[in-house]
């Protein structure tokens, strides 16, 4: 069944996380269009690490782009042959897999490859390649479809011509086509052959088998006339004779599709070998495989904006975005399902879903949508908190059996550990960037129920706003240092707009980087609606 992922913004929060697990669960309890998967588009936080402890979730697999790779690919699976197999096998199942290049393979490694072109021109290969190669008995009696009858069939050609019994002819030290006489088969024994191949013979006489035995020469009995079979000796040459070694491309299982395309056109080969993560082989590509990838499906939610999705968004089908923020940027081919309405926190949403859809959620279930949206109000203290929010809450609290205040308290301690933490994985553990007119800004946001915490990494996060704005190529950064308790935060900015912006939006800052403001507690309500709104004022007097 197809994977379809469901998966909420970069730099996940709670919500992001949680939600992508709900709505899965829910999609897989009504829809038998695909495996829903729960992923995740970066590392969760400290929050979110409690929450599916607590509630003995799984975290969710981390997908880095929805590029499409050479796994995507329905190219060719194919376990190869190995370098012992005999031209005409190595013939027979590209013919069975419609190959033009076979593999070849030592236990799942690639050694070489062969191509049809290979094996044409290895038909008219000397008799004598058979000594050359070293092949083996087996290998003769499989390609004359027969058996040995007599000594080792594994082993090895080694200095032997290939000769036809005439009589008088010097036999000894080769190995001999003879026909179906006894009488000419025992003359062949005794004139010291290295190995005999008795044609038009299905069960040698006995005293032939009991000669050869006594002489420990090979015996093998074929079918074929001795025309047929001589004619037929040069296809039992091993593989590993005419393979080729040198100047093989391969690509991997976790290859880009496009950078495979690329090679594609720049080699000009056919055929490309395929390996897994471990470098073992496991099949072959060609661009006709290429135009028949599919997309990845994927289903968005809590965002719905291009530079906030996972990398490769663009690539893939989009199936749904189930969200609570503003309009973005995303852009999508067919029409989609689009559910946007102005709530606190996705989980609100999902939970009217199951309503919806006559499902209730299974107490673990419930536990996260719950944990999502206390994470998303702030306990309802957020100004983007609904009535619909905290009746959500209230009921998925119930089925979930907990008592949502010690929860969230807990919650929001477990993600107050913020001493420990570099810059990076402050800023990072919740930002967002986006675009206004033009202006690319990005915005974090850290929140704690300790101001001595906040105040800790308020100097270090004033100095790394303008590191992480050079190095992302941002006009501007913007930061929340919020403190749940007091219903406050203090705004970091860094960039040469951002002082007039945050002025413009919230007052003076007097010179400083930093402006505490009562009463902001929302990013998506409160800070980015007004900056965006300043920006557009500035340019635009």
């Amino acid at each position: 069944m197809k994977s379809i992922y469901v998966i909420g913004h970069k730099n996940p929060d709670t919500d992001s996380i949680c939600s992508a697990i709900a709505y899965a669960r829910l999609k897989n309890r009504c829809s038998s269009d695909g495996d829903y998967r729960p992923m995740r588009a970066g590392r969760i936080n400290e929050e979110t690490a409690y929450v599916l402890d607590r509630f003995e979730a799984d975290v969710p697999p981390l997908l880095e782009t929805l590029e499409p790779r050479t796994s995507d690919v329905p190219y060719q699976r194919s376990p190869g042959i190995s370098g012992e197999a005999s031209l005409l096998q190595a013939w027979e199942q590209m013919r069975r897999e419609e190959l033009n290049t076979l593999a070849v393979v030592r236990h799942g490694k690639l050694l070489g490859i062969v191509t049809l072109g290979d094996l044409a021109q290895s038909y008219w290969m000397e008799l004598d390649a058979l000594t050359r190669a070293g092949t083996r008995y087996e290998n003769l009696a499989e390609t004359l479809s027969g058996k040995v009858v007599c000594g080792d069939g594994k082993r090895r050609l080694s200095g032997e011509r290939v000769v036809m019994y005439t009589p008088g002819s010097n036999l000894r030290g080769n190995l001999v086509l003879v026909g179906r006489e006894a009488a000419a088969q025992l003359a062949v024994l005794d004139a010291g052959a290295a190995g005999v191949i008795l044609c038009e013979t299905g069960q040698p006489e006995a005293q032939v088998l009991q000669r050869a035995a006594k002489k420990e020469i090979p015996l093998i009995t074929t079918p074929l006339d001795l025309y047929t079979a001589a004619r037929m000796l040069g296809q039992a040459v091993p593989v590993s004779a005419i393979m080729k070694t040198e100047g093989i491309v391969t690509c991997y299982e976790d290859d880009f599709v496009e950078e495979l395309r690329t090679t594609m056109t720049r080699r000009r080969f056919r055929c490309y070998p395929v390996l897994d993560g471990d470098g073992r082989y496991s099949g072959m590509v060609t661009q006709r495989h290429l135009l028949q990838v599919e997309p990845r499906q994927v289903i968005l939610v809590d965002h719905n904006e291009r530079t906030q999705a996972v990398d490769g968004v663009l690539s893939a089908e989009i199936l749904e975005i189930i969200d609570h923020h503003r309009l973005g940027s995303i852009e999508t081919i067919q029409p989609v399902f689009f559910r946007n309405q102005p709530l606190g926190c996705t989980s609100t949403i999902l939970n009217q879903m199951y309503h919806e859809q006559g499902v209730t959620p299974d107490p673990q279930t419930a536990g996260l949508m719950l944990s999502a949206i206390l994470s998303d109000t702030l306990m309802f203290r957020s100004p983007t908190c609904t009535p619909a929010d905290e009746a959500a809450a209230k009921e998925l609290a119930e089925l979930a059996g907990v008592d949502y205040e010690e929860l969230a308290i807990a919650m929001f301690n477990a993600g107050s550990d913020l001493e420990q933490r570099s810059e990076q994985e402050l800023f990072d553990r919740d930002c967002k960037v986006f675009v206004c007119d033009g202006v690319e800004f990005a915005a974090g946001q850290v929140s704690s129920v300790s101001p001595e915490a906040l105040l800790a990494v308020q100097k270090r996060m004033e100095e790394y706003l303008e590191v992480v704005r050079r190095r992302r190529h941002l006009d501007f950064t913007l930061f929340l240092l919020t403190d749940i308790l007091d219903e406050s935060s203090v705004l970091l900015f860094s960039g040469p707009e951002a002082q007039s912006v945050v002025e413009t939006a919230f007052g003076a800052t007097h010179g400083k980087q930093a402006l505490r403001v009562p009463g902001l507690l929302s990013r998506k309500k409160q800070l980015v609606p007004a900056v965006m709104q300043a920006i557009r004022q500035l340019q635009n007097p």
